[in-house]
């Protein structure tokens, strides 16, 4: 009775087992099922290796599971599936830790105590807490048979890992090793796709951007107008970018930006405004050489918020590019992308500069051509005269001699004063003589010496005084440096009986005052001439030209070439001339250095 009994708990015990073991087959059924099906119904391979980790540690009975991979260098292994590691990336030397000797060996490894093993590093455990007891490492290997990774499963549940186990985790991995491989090559293609498609929108962008330059090159070449080449320019500029507005500005002289070109808003009042020098954002871009984006033009300092005001036209973004060519700048401006409701982007930037390069090389040979004929106007002014003032020479050295002997006569000393101002005069003559054809024939050489400034005005003063005699000009010197200086001297008076002359004649019958004012800036040590007139100013419509050659307002048989020689002898010093004017007051201020350079200057010998 009691072996029945016992036989029938035997039987009891075995049908559970059975169960039990049917159970777990069932389980590692289901898995290998879920991870075939998820190897079959996606590419991401986070998605996939996650996936996996998990259905291996619930098939192997495991506490936790890691797969890692090669990186492209071929030397760290690094988790991609960290079971229990939360974010932390594990990363690993290929020969470093068991993980590390496995992908470096290709096989498998299963230790029942990780503890016991030199290969181990308990690294992690330290970090973390964790406490590794058994350990299962196995490759992935593609169909080639190189290693792409390692599985790695940590803590069996009842007892050390079997050899059951290691087949079936074998197993997995070379599934895993499959999908990986796919998922990489559907990347690479995905990659190359988009590659593609950059490519052919880059293309379709270039081919655009060629358009527009054509156009604009077209429009260059077949303007012969120098404003209506910038009206057709800035129109298709305004066009590429899908901007609402623009306008094109070029520096004057003093470095004053000009509107010269607009479009959009009411470009009439905008060609009439004028941005200081290095103010505004492109005056920043025009002086600096940078583009410049800003996306919210209220919050830049920089914007010239009174020039909107006056026109009319708030801006909401504004993108600039400078321009530059071989004897002047500026900036072309572009005004709300879209209008106004998308912002100014780095391939706009890119744009807008290639279409400045070309309208920079069209304004440069516009400017090319009309020196051209500017220097064939002057050439034959020069030779004209040359040949007068050549002529001038003979009765000029009569004179001279006929003084220089009326000097060695007995004579009262009124006589010999007044003929010492006659040879003064004389001298004068022939060093304008000189000057001037020296201008005609473009002889850029200056003679420097050591020159007495208290002197030097004194006596430069006494001869505009004579010359302006009887037009009711008022000639004032403020001598606040009486010290030496060092320039050619006959150029200098040349340029001073220049402006004095330009003075008088704005001036007109009613007279007024001509101040001369000689300092000294102490920073670099250059002298500092101001010439300052209480005249009427210099009309709008030439300021931006009033040092060109030719360029006159209202003069009976004016030349215009008096502000033109100034501007040259100041150039051939090296030095340079500014001029600020309004109703009343008009201002040229000549800055001379005072270290001897090279281009063309020649000092004296003191």
């Amino acid at each position: 009775m009691s072996e029945r009994l016992e036989d029938d708990v035997s039987a009891e015990v075995r049908i559970a087992r059975l169960e039990r073991a049917l159970a777990r087959e069932q389980a590692k059924t289901r898995a290998l099922a879920d991870i075939s099906s998820a190897l079959g119904s996606t590419l991401d391979l986070d998605e996939l290796l996650a996936l996996v980790a998990s259905k291996i540690t619930e098939v192997i009975d495991a506490d936790r599971s890691t797969i890692y991979l090669l990186d492209d260098d071929g030397e760290h292994l690094v988790s991609r599936v960290a079971e229990g590691q939360g974010r932390s990336e594990i990363r690993l030397q290929v020969g470093e830790g068991l993980a590390g000797w496995v992908a470096r060996s290709g096989e498998k490894l299963n230790i029942k105590d990780a503890y016991q093993d030199v290969r181990f590093d308990a690294e992690w455990d330290r970090r973390t807490g964790y406490r590794t007891r058994s350990t299962l490492c196995v490759p992935m290997k593609n169909r080639h048979g190189r290693t792409l990774g390692v599985v790695q499963v940590l803590n069996k549940r009842l007892g050390p890992f079997t050899a059951e186990d290691e087949a079936l985790l074998g197993a997995l991995a070379a599934q895993a090793a499959v999908s990986i491989e796919n998922g990489k090559l559907f990347i690479s293609v995905i990659n190359k796709n988009m590659e593609l498609l950059d490519i052919k929108e880059q293309l379709e962008k270039r081919v655009h951007e060629l358009d527009v330059l054509f156009e604009i090159a077209t429009v260059s070449a077949s303007a012969t107008d120098p404003e209506d080449m910038l009206e057709g320019v800035l129109a298709r500029a305004v066009r590429a970018i899908d901007a609402e507005a623009g306008a094109i500005l070029l520096a004057e002289p003093n470095g004053d930006l000009r509107f010269r070109s607009a479009v959009g808003g009411d470009p009439e009042a905008v060609k009439a405004q004028v941005i200081r020098r290095g103010s505004g954002i492109s005056g920043w871009v025009a002086r600096h050489g940078k583009p410049q984006v800003v996306n919210d033009v209220e919050e830049d300092a920089r914007h010239a918020k009174d020039i909107a005001d006056r026109v009319g036209y708030h801006p909401r973004s504004v993108l600039a590019v400078p321009l530059s060519w071989e004897d002047g700048n500026g900036a072309l401006e572009l005004l709300n992308k879209h209008g106004g409701s998308s912002p100014f982007t780095d391939e706009d930037v890119r744009t807008a500069s290639l279409i400045a390069n070309h309208i920079s090389t069209a304004i440069g040979l516009a400017s090319a051509r009309m020196r051209r004929g500017k220097q064939e106007r002057l050439s034959t002014i020069g030779q004209l005269l040359s040949s007068v003032l050549h002529d001038l020479k003979t009765p000029m050295t009569i004179i001279s001699g006929y003084v220089q002997l009326l000097v060695r006569e007995d004579a009262e000393g009124e006589r010999d004063r007044l003929a010492e101002s006659v040879l003064r005069q004389v001298e004068l003559i022939n060093a304008m003589t000189r000057e001037t054809i020296a201008f005609a024939r473009g002889d850029r050489s200056v003679w420097v010496r050591k020159v007495y400034l208290h002197k030097f005005f004194a006596e430069l003063k006494d001869q505009l005084e004579r010359e302006l005699e009887g037009r009711g000009v008022v000639i004032n010197l403020d001598l606040r440096d009486k010290g030496i200086a060092r320039f050619d001297e006959h150029k200098i008076q040349r340029a001073v009986h220049n402006l004095a002359r330009n003075a008088a004649e704005a001036l007109g019958a009613e007279g007024g005052r001509f101040d001369i004012t000689v300092d000294r800036d102490h920073l670099d040590n250059s002298l500092v001439l101001t010439f300052e007139d209480d005249g009427p100013g210099i009309p709008e419509e030439i300021r931006h030209a009033v040092f060109d050659s030719f360029t006159t307002h209202g003069k009976q048989g004016g030349t215009g070439l008096g502000l033109a020689i100034v501007r040259k002898i100041v150039d051939d010093h090296e030095g340079t001339i500014e001029v600020q004017s309004e109703p009343g007051k008009t201002v040229f201020r000549i800055r001379l250095p005072q270290v001897a350079g090279e281009s063309g200057i020649h000092p004296a010998v003191a």
